[in-house]
């Protein structure tokens, strides 16, 4: 994470990350809310407040609370304790001593992240990098590797990617093939791949979408003219559709000859892009298979050039 400097008390506006999953059955409603949030270093307090928008019970928000890489996150009971309330309505604070509550310090090199997630939909609501817009570091970094990750919990219908996360090295795999034609069987050598986040998706005979994206404007964005996308990922039949795309240019496929096999295998494919603006950096998989088939997906990263 970048350098910051926290003095005093600071306040900005918040950063919002949005993203959008595509199904069928049409996006799940996530609350719509205004948030401003300011950070006293010298008390290691954080400060939240509701500045509009809907009210929301504390029974139906994750708070997800991020400091150089290291993730706490507040209980229903915590947040309750911190405003005496059970809601959070206008003007409301939610006001976190971050040494009470984790035995955690700010000084001059920390950086902080606040995700707040809807637990119904388990969709972002918003995402804060404190203490001022532009000292943490950018969203994304030319030639570095950013993996997606998931909402906690046990909703197996869906990918929730909410936010990219640094992962520079990227991946501590074996091999990570230099030819990009052929995608790798993981577990080589007699070893066996163990999926540690491994979502799975049904497609019942109809095409699957998804796409991940960003909205214009929230960060300072530097131009890329090439994506790599890593991914793992396991098929139980051969799609009879099937397609990929980044950032609006098609990349290549799975490999056949991985479809049906029901083993994980690394997709690892390079493509040419122009993308000018963060809000293009959408990623989208669509597949149709025939019968209560489905694909897999353990993890995905994404590096720029």
């Amino acid at each position: 994470m970048g350098q910051v400097l926290i003095a005093g008390i600071t306040f900005s506006a918040l950063a919002i990350v949005g993203v959008v999953l595509f199904a069928q059955e049409g996006p799940e409603y996530t609350p719509q809310i205004e948030i401003q949030q300011r950070v006293d270093a010298s008390s290691d307090i954080l400060y939240l407040k509701h500045s509009g928008g809907e009210s929301l019970s504390f029974s139906d928000l994750d708070l997800i609370v991020i400091i150089d890489g290291n993730k706490k996150v507040l209980t229903e009971e915590e947040i309750q304790g911190c405003t005496g309330k059970n809601s959070w309505s206008l003007g409301d604070v939610i006001e976190i001593d971050l040494y009470k509550t984790w035995g955690v310090h700010l000084d001059s090199d920390n950086c902080v992240d606040v995700f707040l997630v809807d637990r119904g939909s388990k969709q972002l609501i918003q995402k804060a990098t404190m203490p001022i817009e532009g000292m943490c570091s950018p969203l994304m970094n030319p030639g570095k590797w950013y993996f997606f990750t998931t909402v906690e919990g046990d909703d197996s219908d869906k990918v929730n990617l909410r936010y990219l996360h640094d992962c520079d090295p990227a991946v501590n795999f074996s091999a990570v093939p230099d030819e990009k034609y052929n995608d790798t069987f993981l577990g080589i050598e007699g070893k066996e791949y163990y999926p540690k986040n491994n979502f799975v998706h049904e497609l019942k005979g109809e095409t699957f979408g998804l796409t991940f994206g960003f909205r214009e404007n929230d960060f300072k964005w530097p131009g890329a003219h090439n994506a790599t996308i890593l991914m793992i990922y396991s098929l139980q039949d051969q799609p009879s559709e099937f397609s990929l795309e980044i950032a609006g240019e098609s990349m290549p496929i799975f490999d056949p000859v991985n479809c049906a096999s029901n083993k994980w295998h690394m997709y690892n494919q390079t493509v040419p892009i122009n993308l000018n603006s963060i809000s293009d950096l959408k990623f989208n998989i669509h597949v149709n298979v025939i019968g209560k088939k489905s694909i897999e997906i353990d993890y995905l990263a994404v590096c720029l050039n």
